[in-house]
């Protein structure tokens, strides 16, 4: 099992003539997975099996350096730009004949 933690610091330091940058408030990302190795018919790695999980407290965030942040408002969720990724899962299965 594995996890990861990344934490991302405010961003207040831009460039602020001609309204080409804007700060960017703190962010937090909390992302874990687990595998497995299935043993079957004598075979010691038949099949892998991962489970993965990004973003899992589901932030809503932008990028510092994103060009998108610029975009107009968006009418589905009254914010301005687009943001990245939200809560993502997958699941991985590999069989090896």
């Amino acid at each position: 099992m594995s996890s990861k933690f990344d934490y991302f610091f405010k961003q207040e330091q831009y460039f602020r003539a001609y309204a080409t940058e804007t700060a960017t408030p703190s962010y937090t990302l909390l992302s874990a997975g687990i595998g497995t190795t299935v043993r079957v018919f004598q075979k010691p790695n038949f099949m892998k099996i991962y489970l993965s999980a990004e973003n899992l407290t589901n932030v809503a965030y932008q990028s510092h350096l994103s060009r998108l942040k610029y975009a107009p408002q968006n009418p589905l969720t009254g914010r301005n730009g687009v943001y990245n990724m939200g809560r993502n899962i997958s699941l991985k299965v590999i069989f090896n004949f």
